[in-house]
């Protein structure tokens, strides 16, 4: 039953990532600059899945032995830490495809080509010990391979943290981008990259734990890489559409203007400019961003985006939902059997459910809730 389960669970494991490595080669993809690293990736990541389904299909054909495993091998550890790097710089590059450069990648990799050069250096000189328990270390701790791979262990460790970290920086960097830009929490848009980043996390993880398990439970691992790996092919693929809502941002590369030298200028014409905004309605437009709007106004976008950031003290996204839920507020006191459908259309909601949870996150209560509280005044 064992090795039926163990040989099963590598063939899904080998369909999978054969197919998801295939269609990652197959799927359109717009010829657009804010999505060459995106068509970069899509390629690194496709070679990633025939790798992992090449070692599946040579496990299956060689059928390993069901017995203890070697601890801290070179090909776990490297593989792991590939993967780690691999994940991790492919999510980051969704979110900010400007982050990972060439020159980025390659100072990244140095490691790496250090590591698996001493390691090819010290295993034709002083061999690789066989270690497959942990009572056995103290053996072999005068092996300079050993200690070697003690290190890569270390430095994977390392690695994980350290892209964990500057994972949650660029994500955090992005959500403040995405709402000094778009009215709508586009941003939420993207929210599956951070479960794609942590269940990548958590694989990785169990990955390296699994060599201290007998190869009996390997069908429980291989399920759950079976598992993520569909998962995470889906949900990248889908890139393609989500671009189309974020790309004004992405795309734009406007030079910052300095604060000091708008600063006059904000003073003078800020209470002007709101009073267009509001007069004009163009907080109510469905979709509104900050570089439309700053169109309309015929300034910079910078320039709007300090007024609002300084004068009202929150970014774009906030202040432009702030004045919607102002004027639902009217609208739902002057019309009180009017839908809450036709009031979050009126207010520049193409869902309601984001009405809803903006008006909550504003006043507190729910906009039905509101309402009878303010009747019954």
């Amino acid at each position: 039953m064992e090795l039926s389960l163990h040989f099963v669970t590598n063939l899904i494991l080998f369909v999978v990532c054969g197919a998801m490595g295939t269609m990652f080669l197959a799927i359109p993809t717009p010829k657009k600059e804010g999505l060459k690293n995106y068509r970069i990736s899509l390629k690194v990541v496709a070679s990633s899945y025939f790798l992992l389904a090449l070692l599946t299909l040579a496990v299956l054909i060689f059928k390993l032995p069901d017995n203890a495993r070697e601890l801290f091998t070179f090909t776990s550890i490297s593989i792991s830490a590939f993967q780690a790097f691999l994940f991790t710089n492919a999510l980051i590059t969704l979110l900010n495809p400007k982050f990972v450069t060439a020159k980025y990648l390659l100072v990244q990799l140095i490691p790496f080509v250090i590591l698996i050069t001493l390691f090819i250096v010290f295993n034709n000189i002083f061999g690789d010990p066989v270690v497959t328990q942990f009572n056995e270390l103290a053996m072999y701790l005068n092996n300079p391979t050993l200690l070697l791979l003690l290190l890569f262990y270390a430095l994977y460790v390392v690695q994980l943290v350290v892209y964990t970290s500057l994972y949650f920086i660029q994500e955090k960097k992005y959500r403040n981008r995405a709402k000094d830009f778009f009215s709508d929490d586009v941003w939420l848009k993207l929210t599956w990259v951070r479960w794609a980043f942590l269940s990548a996390l958590v694989v990785g993880i169990i990955s390296m734990v699994s060599y201290f398990f007998a190869q009996k439970y390997d069908w429980i691992f291989n399920l759950l890489y079976a598992t993520f790996y569909f998962g995470f092919a889906l949900e990248y693929i889908k890139y393609n559409k989500i671009f189309k809502l974020i790309e004004p941002e992405i795309a734009l590369d406007e030079p910052e203007v300095s604060l000091v030298a708008t600063k006059t200028r904000v003073r003078a014409n800020w209470t002007t400019l709101k009073m267009q905004i509001i007069v004009n309605s163009y907080y109510l437009e469905p979709g509104i961003n900050i570089e439309e709007m700053a169109r309309r106004l015929n300034i910079g976008r910078t320039t709007l985006s300090t007024f609002i950031n300084r004068d009202e003290g929150m970014n774009f996204n906030t202040w432009v939902n702030t004045l919607r839920i102002e004027k639902a507020k009217e609208l739902l006191l002057d019309s009180p059997d009017e839908p809450l459908s036709s009031i979050s259309e009126k207010v520049g909601y193409s869902e309601q459910a984001n009405f809803s949870r903006q008006f909550r996150q504003i006043t507190g209560y729910a906009p039905t809730l509101w309402r009878q509280k303010q009747e019954a005044c």
